[in-house]
Order: C-alpha cells, then sequence, then structure tokens
C-alpha cells in the first residue's frame, strides 16, 4: 500500500495463427497493459485492428450517450463467445448499429430540441441584462430630445465609455459583462462611433420589440422545448426499459472487443511470428507464463532505474475498502512508480481532519445522505470518480459524526445544550436532546483541548491550547511529509536531488516537531512545557547574549541555530542547482535567486505551512459560532412578546436557515481546505505525481470457452488420468 507493486515488462512472441487466443487470455487475465514494443521484429502492423478499433470506440460514445439520456446505468453486462476478434468485431459493429437505429429518430429529435434550447438561451442571456425595460426599442431609439443606447460591454471595454455631453449608466451582471445605458443630446452620439471606438455592437431586438416582452417570449418558448425534451426522454427511457440487459450486453461486448483490438492494434508481426509486448505486476509473470505455455515464448525485464526513458504504469495494490481515497490522490497526480504513494497517509489524516473542522452530528448527517445521494447519482451515471469522491465524502462525514457526538452538537447548541448553553446561564433550561444524548458531558470536557465546543463557557486558555495542538498536528504530517521526501529519494538513486532538495527540507521540519513536541517530556503539563519552550525562543530571537539559564531556553537557542544552519544549507543547495542547470547564470545571480527561493522563501513557508494547520481549529470555530449565532437570534424570538406559536415557527426558521448555510457554504469549504493541507502543506514535501495509471486490458462479458480450449483441457484430463 506504500509503494507501488513492482512491474514487468514482459514480451510475447507466439505463431500468427495462434493470435486470436493468446488475446483471449490476455483479456482473461486481467493484468497486462499492452504497449508498443521497444524492438519491434518487423514495421507490420494489424492495420484493419486500428481501424476497427476507430469504428468500435463510436459505437461505445454513442451507447454511453443513449444510456445517459434513458436514465439507465452505465453498466457492462452478459457474456460472449471468443474467436477471430477481427471478425466478432464486424459482427458487433452491425449489431451495435442495427441497435442504434432503433433509438436513431429519438436521438435526432432530441439533438434539435438541445440545439434549439442552446440558441434561445443564448438570446435569453443577451436580452437578461435589459429585461426590466418595458419600452419599444423603436420608441426609446428614436426620441426627439435624446439619442439613448443600450449595450452590453467587457470588463476591459469599460474605460472606453468616455464620451462628450454623455450621461453613462453601468451595472454589473456578471464577472465578465456589464449593461451600459449611453444618453446624449440628439445627434451628438452617433451609432457607428459607438460600436467603432468601444468594440460592442448596440442592443437591438426583433422588430424592435421590448427587452421585457422579447425576455418572456425567449422564457416561453425555452420552457416549451424543455417540457417537449423531458417527453422526448422519457420516450427513449421507455423504449431502451423493454431492451436495457441487451442493451447493456451489447455495450459489454463492445468493451471487451475494444480491449482486444487495443492488444492487436500495438503488436508486430512478421511472416511466421506475432510480437505483443506490455506491463505487468511481477508477481503475477508467473501466472501469464502459465496460462500461454506452450503457445508462446515469454521474455520479462524489470524497468531501468529512474532518470531512464523506461516510464512504467504505477498500480496501488488497495482494499476495496479504502480505494477510493485513490480518488483524492489522483486530483493531484498519479503517483510515479519510483515514489511513495500519499495513498495510506490520507487513509487517516483526510477524514479524521475533515472531522475536526466540522463537529457537528447533525450537519454531518446531512452531508452524508447527500453523498449516499451523489454515489448513487455517480453509479448510475457510469462515473467512476463522482462514486470515489461520494464514498471519500462518505467515509469523512462518518469521522465528524463521531467528532460531532464527542461535542455534543446536533444541528448547533440549541437542541443537545440549549439555551442554557447559549445564554451560559444556569437560569435557563437544557435542549431536549441533552439527558438522552449518548456521549456524557464529563467525556466532552475531557476532549476539551481538542475540541473545544459545547461547554457552557469557553475560555480563551482552551483555544490556546487547542492552537497549540492543532499546530503539533501539522508539524507531525509536515515532518513525516519531508522524511517521505528522503525516502523517495534514496529509492530513486538520485543523490542530487536528495542532498540539494529533500534533505533541507527534512532538517528545517524538524524543528517544528521538537518544538510542539516537547510537551511529551512531560505529558501532564504539555501545553506548559510547549508555551515555555516558546517563550525562550522569543527571547533569545530578541536578545544577545543568548539566554541559556536553564536546559528548555538551551533548547530554544539550539532550535533557532538549527533553523539558520538549514536555511543556509537550503541556499548553498539552490545556488548549486541553478548553477548546475542554468549555465547561462552567473555565479552573483546564482547566489541572489539561490537567498530568494533556498532563504527567504524557505524560512516564510516554514512559518506558514506550520501554522497554516491554525486552520483546523478556525473552521471548527467558526462552524459552531456560526451555528450559535443563528441559535441566539432564534431564542431571543422565542423568549420575546411574539406570540408562542409564532415565535417557534420564526426561530425554527431562523436556526434551519442558519444550518442550511453550513452544511452548503462550510462543509464544501471544509472539503476544499482538507484537501488544501493535504496538496500544497503536505504533499509538496514528498509527491511530485508526475506517473501514469496502470490501466490493463479486461473481459467486460464473461468470455465463453471455445472449441479449442475445451478441446485443450480435455486432452489435458486424459492425460492426468
Amino acid at each position: 500500500m506504500i509503494l507501488p507493486e513492482k512491474m514487468s515488462r514482459v514480451q510475447i512472441l507466439a505463431n500468427k495463427e495462434l493470435l486470436n487466443d493468446v488475446v483471449t487470455k490476455l483479456l482473461k487475465f486481467q493484468n497486462f497493459e499492452p504497449e508498443e514494443p521497444e524492438e519491434p521484429i518487423s514495421n507490420e502492423r494489424f492495420e484493419d485492428a486500428r481501424r476497427r478499433l476507430g469504428v468500435i470506440q463510436e459505437h461505445l460514445n454513442k451507447f454511453q450517450i443513449i444510456m445517459d439520456l434513458a436514465g439507465v446505468t452505465i453498466e457492462a453486462k452478459g457474456k460472449m463467445k471468443p474467436g477471430d476478434w477481427n471478425k466478432i468485431a464486424d459482427e458487433v459493429d452491425a449489431e451495435a448499429s442495427k441497435e442504434e437505429d432503433r433509438y436513431k429518430d429519438l436521438l435526432e429529435e432530441i439533438g434539435k430540441i438541445k440545439s434549439e434550447l442552446d440558441l434561445y438561451r443564448a438570446q435569453l442571456n443577451e436580452v437578461l441584462p435589459f429585461k426590466d425595460i418595458t419600452v419599444d426599442l423603436n420608441k426609446l431609439y428614436n426620441l426627439k430630445l435624446f439619442d439613448i443606447y443600450l449595450l452590453t460591454v467587457l470588463p476591459n471595454q469599460l474605460d472606453k465609455l468616455k464620451f462628450d455631453s454623455t450621461l453613462t449608466l453601468t451595472r454589473k451582471i456578471n464577472e465578465k459583462t456589464y449593461a451600459v445605458i449611453l444618453i446624449s443630446r440628439k445627434n451628438t452620439l452617433q451609432k457607428e462611433k459607438i460600436e467603432k471606438e468601444i468594440g460592442a455592437k448596440v442592443f437591438e431586438t426583433p422588430e424592435g420589440k421590448s427587452p421585457y416582452e422579447v425576455y418572456n417570449e425567449v422564457q416561453s418558448k425555452i420552457n416549451e422545448l424543455t417540457k417537449i425534451l423531458e417527453e422526448t426522454r422519457a420516450k427513449l427511457k421507455e423504449k431502451l426499459r423493454a431492451c436495457e440487459s441487451y442493451v447493456k450486453e451489447i455495450y459489454g461486448k463492445l468493451l471487451t472487443i475494444r480491449d482486444a483490438l487495443t492488444i492487436v492494434s500495438r503488436a508486430r508481426v512478421s511472416e511466421f511470428y506475432v510480437q505483443i509486448e506490455g506491463y505487468a505486476p511481477t508477481k503475477l509473470v508467473k501466472k501469464i507464463k502459465e496460462q500461454l505455455k506452450g503457445e508462446a515464448f515469454i521474455t520479462e525485464r524489470m524497468p531501468r532505474r529512474y532518470g531512464e526513458k523506461d516510464k512504467p504504469p504505477t498500480l496501488i495494490s488497495l482494499p476495496k475498502s479504502i480505494r477510493v481515497i485513490e480518488s483524492v490522490v489522483e486530483l493531484y497526480g498519479t503517483p510515479s512508480y519510483w515514489e511513495i504513494s500519499p495513498i495510506i497517509f490520507l487513509i487517516f489524516t483526510f477524514p479524521i481532519l475533515f472531522g475536526l473542522m466540522f463537529p457537528d452530528f447533525g450537519n454531518a448527517l446531512v452531508v452524508f445522505l447527500f453523498a449516499v445521494w451523489f454515489y448513487k447519482y455517480g453509479k448510475r451515471k457510469g462515473s467512476e470518480n463522482t462514486e470515489k469522491l461520494s464514498l471519500v465524502l462518505i467515509y469523512s462525514s462518518i469521522v465528524a459524526m463521531i467528532t460531532g457526538l464527542l461535542a455534543r452538537e446536533f444541528f448547533g447548541p440549541v437542541l443537545v445544550g440549549g439555551p442554557r448553553e447559549v445564554f451560559n446561564s444556569n437560569k435557563y433550561p437544557v435542549g431536549p436532546l441533552y439527558h438522552i444524548w449518548p456521549v456524557p458531558v464529563s467525556v466532552s470536557n475531557s476532549l476539551e483541548y481538542l475540541i473545544p465546543f459545547g461547554h457552557y463557557s469557553i475560555l480563551s486558555t482552551e483555544i490556546e491550547d487547542t492552537m497549540i495542538l492543532s499546530i503539533f498536528i501539522g508539524a507531525l504530517a509536515l515532518f513525516v511529509s519531508s522524511l517521505l521526501g528522503v525516502i523517495n529519494a534514496v529509492d530513486k538513486k538520485d543523490q542530487e536531488f536528495l542532498l540539494y532538495e529533500k534533505l533541507p527540507l527534512l532538517i528545517l521540519y524538524t524543528v517544528p516537531l521538537i518544538l510542539f513536541g516537547y510537551g511529551f517530556i512531560d505529558i501532564t503539563d504539555y501545553f506548559g512545557k510547549v508555551e515555555c519552550l516558546l517563550g525562550g525562543l522569543l527571547t533569545n530571537i530578541f536578545s544577545f547574549p543568548p539566554n541559556l539559564s536553564t536546559p528548555t531556553y538551551t533548547l530554544a537557542y539550539i532550535l533557532i541555530l538549527w533553523v539558520e544552519i538549514g536555511l543556509i544549507y537550503n541556499w548553498i543547495s539552490k545556488v548549486i542547482l541553478i548553477k548546475r542547470h542554468e549555465g547561462h547564470v552567473g555565479l552573483g545571480a546564482a547566489i541572489g535567486m539561490g537567498f530568494i527561493e533556498g532563504g527567504f522563501e524557505a524560512g516564510i513557508l516554514l512559518l506558514s505551512n506550520t501554522i497554516s494547520f491554525i486552520r483546523i481549529l478556525v473552521f471548527a470555530l467558526a462552524h459552531y459560532y456560526l451555528l450559535y449565532a443563528f441559535s441566539y437570534m432564534g431564542l431571543l424570538v422565542l423568549y420575546s412578546s411574539v406570540p408562542y406559536a409564532a415565535a417557534v415557527i420564526i426561530a425554527g426558521i431562523i436556526i434551519a436557515l442558519g444550518n442550511l448555510l453550513a452544511i452548503a457554504l462550510e462543509g464544501l469549504i471544509v472539503f476544499i481546505q482538507d484537501m488544501r493541507l493535504h496538496f500544497y502543506e503536505m504533499f509538496s514535501k514528498f509527491y511530485e505525481g508526475q506517473g501514469r495509471p496502470f490501466m490493463p486490458v479486461m473481459n467486460y462479458v464473461e468470455l465463453e470457452e471455445g472449441e479449442k480450449e475445451v478441446a485443450r483441457k480435455e486432452a489435458i484430463e486424459v492425460k492426468a488420468a
């Protein structure tokens, strides 16, 4: 799970007549990615397979569109009999074409409707800025005393709206569009002059109608076409439902044929032999040799060292339950074959950080239900990435529900802590869920350093302690990230990368770990020890000679020297790299550039990356106090002179609005910030993501055994008997 699977480059030489059997077995093997041969036995290819591959791909695209428009889950089902893959491709091509013809009229109708909708929506966007103007443009543009022009302009055209004796009214529509009304005395401003100098056309409507009238007409047509589109889609869905299994079976055959033709199209052929080459996991090469025993001659070799032309695909073996975390990593980039995968890192850190920043059981439950719906939507659309991201959100929301339970938060403080927590007074009652909440107050109080919410009063000391703990989490993550960078450099056997890129970072990011981990020498006084060391750090930064009166102050001075030495090392490293790889740069310029990158910038990043983890606390506090504010307003209404029934309704609406805002806005922000902490603070220390995923060919439907395979098995059984 930490390092990618070892891959071997496999070369298969077989009799040309056995090509189809070899392809079938490679599909069933499901762990072979075909490549162009490095040393081809000839320049001859199977050109027919390359041509058919394009045809099959077109069918796949059409079938995906058909199933998507009909709202059918995009998946492969069924079985097929292998044989001559070129002939099978022709047969399925004809079968797919025939099936597509059944939906041709409906698809063409849907296409026409969508084109019309796009056209009308474009017209609607044009008239939208002026839709409130009810005067016909014929009248507006032909006044006796004034010239009036309507136009939409881009931000860079605003500066050109300077005409003598002209009143200019502007209104921002969006980031890219401004609506403008120009008013001037009659015959002082010409239409042609406006269009030439500004570069924007004066707005006009068909037959000079008012923008208000045109907007309503276009909106009416859009509503009508949308209704027709839904009805047409319903017809397509009804027609497809009648033969859904058959469509999925053809789709599965097309996928299987695509992979079979991919193998054939990349093969090379001589007068008697065919050459197939590609990558397979090293541990499975023995299996592929056994499956092709007696039919092909197989050789293998391990990839060459990092930095050479060889670029093997990356396969990370993960249990199915945690494989979804891979989707977050892939947003950054696929791990290269030569580096440690950060997936094992994310399995723990991503959901935990999300839960610490979003500790509310009720809000997390809503996010969980949304993620379940989004997962089903992605599955129906056949979008693997949507499914994976949905599962990541499911896992993260489950952790957030756990932290919400521990914090005793359910849609804010009002339902558990109640008015007593909101108003911070024992005069008021607790919430209706206070006594039945599964986590007692004593447990929540014991976790106040990690989750400092949900208490009747939140002390500043608790916030300070939580800040220290948040930064310690960041310091630990940054140290581990830097250590992984060093391990990657050692694994790549790249001495320059190790000495001048990764080792300086490890030296620098060891300091925050020592600084905020110092408290563990006395766990009962963790925060006191860390605060004492921080005080010693500040004292020795601003005093000379250094204060070495206590062991803590001595350590603080050592850490200051440590950082200085690390920054100087990083500065010299950057100078060396600049001189080596940018030979035209002089020594003075290299020293200056090295100082900016390796000294000044590295020091700023050391400080900012470490402190950045305070956001764990900040977003949790922001979430709590947003709901606290809406709960406070709701309870003020409830305890006001407003009639009780009306007050309950108004208070409920206020609290519900606060929760909707927290779920929609903060849930998204926390998810993004969680990714940011990983992508920019952690991954940048060790992860390059310049690899390519392992994409093996496979059979998407069950492949029945052919006559030759059955005969071969019978012969083996007879021989064994």
